[in-house]
């Protein structure tokens, strides 16, 4: 017995021992040869380059330096800094491994008071102070062959699920000779935020997030308030929210269009960026150009949507303040375009007061919807939209159509010019000039989107102060969808893929949905009460005012009737708080039984599974031994 104890003893031994040397062999092949394999298995690819990412650094034929500045040994007391460091090392080595020829990674530790932190400081790097003294810098500097230079000054661990868009963008700041160029033309305070050339002067100017990013991107030229000609060098005609334009300047639009010119047209029958205090609607148009193209927005409409609408607190405060707004809309991916290459790839987009598309019953062009609303949505007079609206009375007042509205749709094929006589006029005068005559009809390729608020901050971005860098932490994809849109459309698809990841704001589908139902069940019995409300303390106001002798003493009956009057109203009051408490109670009965779902189900369903494995096997025993 002794004997096989011991030969049990060194067998478990030598299992210990090989199991070490097997242990340490995988590990060393690991670090050998697969040290850059990675298994993404986060459902938006997170952690894997994308195509678009693989073609921009395989087309490099010039040497990039990427010197990559991480005070990994003053991270390692800060074990979440410090992963997110190896995560950012992670990745770069990714980029070099796609184009080892030109794409050239340095790591550099720059310890306190030595010359590699000299280098940083210099290169305008930003680091965090230590309680020690020290500084833990972990930002990038980038440069090219032809001394472009970038930088990103730290990695905020905030943006982590952008950080292969944030370095796509740091690379392609370096390349400005084959930006493409587009002309913008709007009315909207893009390049000073919401205080306009006021804020500018006091020196508190933000632009708008959206403006500095197609500047990362593109060679952005503003078309001058008088302009009269779209510029030649021009790859996309960006319009949105345009001012009023006279018959020169929709002309020159008609035809840049009519020649095959990409253009991004975005109206709004309201545009609350413009002007949030409005007392009257500040719409957009684009004349008879729409109409030209075969689509028509209705003037002065926008469209509401029970299913879409945001959460938004509404003045006071308590779970009562916060409303659904139908005019805000939070469009999930359901109701973007899945086979487009612009939307494919992103979860939301996020519009306020928008208007619909549509197709005219004399269209010779297709229209095809990027973005719709749900089935649960109705148009409503744009005055609706402005000033403090009441939430509950446009969620009372909505019929829904049954109809899925097109918030955002490419229109492409053969046009007709909008000025048919003006421009067989001018044919005549150029006579055999006929490359610079106008012509009467064209093939066109442009999106209609018929919303402008989307590129307003507030609506889909969320903005953070790092070591006094100004961080984007985007809750909706506004930006992807704007910068594919420009992309796409002036002929690369390089970073279509990437931009539509990572947005942090998933919302509960289902438990809004259920929420919603929730809602609307008591809604209407809360309005009933509420009016019977009204009416009462009408009917005892009117009794305390009126005696027909006209004095101040009320007759018996008349105090029967107000008394009487006054418990009605006490009645009502605590059945109008016995529908806010049960609607209450009913949304958190519904979270509750999420919760309970989400984390106590499925282990419950394994315990089961467990327990009815070791009944079937001890049947199985039993039944051996019988």
């Amino acid at each position: 017995m002794q004997k096989i104890a011991e030969f049990l003893s060194k067998r478990s031994t030598v299992q210990i021992l090989i199991a070490a040397l097997v242990f340490l062999s995988v590990t060393v092949i690991e670090d050998r040869f697969f040290r850059g394999a990675r298994l993404d298995l986060t459902e938006d690819r997170l952690y894997s380059l994308s195509t678009g990412t693989k073609d921009l650094l395989g087309d490099y034929d010039e040497p990039i330096t990427l010197d990559f500045y991480f005070s990994k040994s003053l991270a390692t007391p800060f074990p979440q800094l410090l992963a997110y460091g190896k995560r950012v090392e992670d990745l770069l080595r990714a980029f070099e491994a796609v184009n080892p020829a030109n794409v050239q990674l340095s790591i550099i530790d720059p310890e306190a008071f030595s010359e590699e932190e000299d280098e940083a400081v210099v290169l305008g790097l930003r680091g965090i102070p230590l309680s020690d003294g020290s500084t833990l810098y972990m930002g990038l500097s980038a440069t090219n062959a032809l001394d472009g230079e970038a930088i990103i000054p730290f990695f905020a661990e905030e943006r982590e699920k952008f950080l292969e868009y944030d370095l796509v963008k740091l690379l392609a700041t370096l390349d400005t000779e084959s930006r493409r160029t587009l002309s913008l033309l709007t009315t909207l305070p893009m390049q000073f935020g919401p205080g306009g050339p006021q804020a500018m002067m006091a020196g508190q100017a933000q632009p708008y997030v959206l403006y500095e990013q197609l500047f990362d991107f593109f060679d952005v030229q503003d078309l001058a308030p008088d302009f009269t000609e779209i510029p030649a060098e021009t790859d996309v005609l960006m319009i949105v929210h345009p001012p009023e334009l006279n018959e020169d300047q929709l002309f020159a639009i008609d035809q840049y269009v009519l020649k095959g010119g990409k253009t991004l047209v975005f109206l709004d029958p309201h545009s609350e960026a413009m002007n949030p205090r409005a007392t009257v609607a500040s719409p957009s148009s684009l004349g008879p150009l729409l109409n030209a193209w075969g689509v028509d927005m209705p003037e002065g409409q926008v469209v509401g949507d029970a299913s879409l609408a945001q959460r938004v607190q509404m003045g006071g405060f308590g779970p009562d303040s916060i409303k659904d707004y139908v005019f805000w809309l939070s469009v999930n991916d359901s109701f973007l375009s899945s086979s487009d290459v612009v939307t494919g790839a992103i979860n939301n987009l996020n519009f306020a007061s928008a208007g619909v598309l549509r197709q005219t019953e004399d269209a010779t062009t297709s229209l095809d919807p990027l973005v719709t609303t749900s089935a649960a949505s109705a148009l409503y007079e744009a005055s609706r939209a402005v000033g403090i609206p009441d939430p509950d009375s446009l969620l009372r007042d909505m019929v829904p159509t049954g109809e899925t509205y097109i918030l955002s749709g490419r229109v492409q094929g053969t046009a007709q010019s909008a000025f048919r006589d003006r421009v067989a006029e001018a044919v005549v005068a150029a006579g055999t000039d006929t490359a610079n005559a106008p012509v009467a009809s064209g093939n066109i390729n442009i999106v209609v989107t018929t919303d402008t608020d989307l590129f307003d901050d507030r609506f889909w971005v969320q903005l953070q102060d790092m070591l006094g860098q100004r961080i984007a932490v985007p809750l909706a994809g506004n930006g992807s969808f704007v910068l594919n849109l420009a992309d796409h459309i002036s002929g690369s698809d390089a970073l279509l893929g990437l931009r539509g990841r990572g947005i942090s704001k998933r919302p509960f589908d289902k438990v809004d949905e259920l929420r919603r139902e929730a809602e609307a069940k008591y809604l209407v019995e809360e309005e009933e009460l509420q009016n019977q409300l009204t009416e009462t303390e009408a009917r005892i106001a009117a009794l305390e005012n009126q005696n027909p002798d006209g004095s101040a003493v009320l007759s018996v009956e008349q105090e029967a009737e107000i008394e009487l009057f006054r418990t009605q109203l006490l009645e009502t009051r605590k059945a109008l708080r016995e529908v806010k408490r049960n609607l209450r109670q009913d949304i958190e009965n519904l979270g509750d039984w999420l919760a309970f779902i989400n984390i106590a189900f499925m282990p419950l369903l394994i315990v089961l599974y467990v327990l009815v494995r070791l009944m079937l096997r001890r049947s199985k025993r039993t039944h051996r031994f019988l």
